[in-house]
């Protein structure tokens, strides 16, 4: 089944759902905000790699983790990356983040998403580290990210200014324009 029909039915169920919309798809979309994360607190519906589709409850910046470790007093584990760090061929909690925060007892995120390349990564832990102030950053990469992806991050001018000192677009604060945003797009 396609990833619209499973958010169909999971709809017709009443459960909220929405399809998942990464960086990369929104790219060129607005050149005053790129999000880096989903819809916030939404069951999301992501590609089907596998035979079976990604399903995860997103977090209140729209990635793969349970909510409240946000709320740890003390991050051990910060992930970034694409697909593999997402989890997209794994139900949630099956991912590298939940793995590590069975094996360590560690509160441990995940701001990992399909199809990042090293521009996205830089960005997201600009934009998310400092608020849980991690212990070890794990960022994790494949070897399309760095020809690919950074060739193609390479041309937008938000993602750009992450590498001058000091920038951020301070997307904690616009969580909910985010959430509207992404909306419109899922619904064109």
């Amino acid at each position: 089944s396609s990833k619209f029909e499973v958010i169909e039915n999971l709809i017709a169920e009443g459960v909220d759902a929405v399809l998942a919309v990464r960086p990369r798809d929104v790219l060129t979309m607005n050149e005053r905000l790129l999000p880096l994360g989903g819809i916030s607190n939404k069951t999301t519906v992501a590609e089907n790699e596998n035979g079976r589709h990604m399903i995860y409850l997103s977090d209140r910046y729209g990635f793969n983790n349970p909510d409240s470790e946000w709320d740890a007093k003390e991050a051990g584990w910060l992930l970034t990356g694409d697909s593999f760090t997402e989890g997209l061929a794994v139900n949630q909690g099956e991912d590298i983040a939940g793995q590590l925060r069975v094996i360590t007892q560690e509160s441990s995120i995940n701001i990992g998403r399909s199809g990042n390349g090293p521009l996205m990564e830089l960005a997201e832990l600009t934009e998310y580290a400092g608020i849980i102030k991690p212990k070890r950053v794990l960022w994790i990469y494949y070897r399309n990210d760095l020809i690919t992806d950074l060739n193609r991050d390479k041309n937008s001018q938000i993602l750009m200014k992450y590498m001058e000192d000091g920038f951020s677009q301070k997307l904690t604060s616009y969580q909910k324009e985010i959430d509207s945003m992404l909306e419109k797009y899922v619904v064109k």
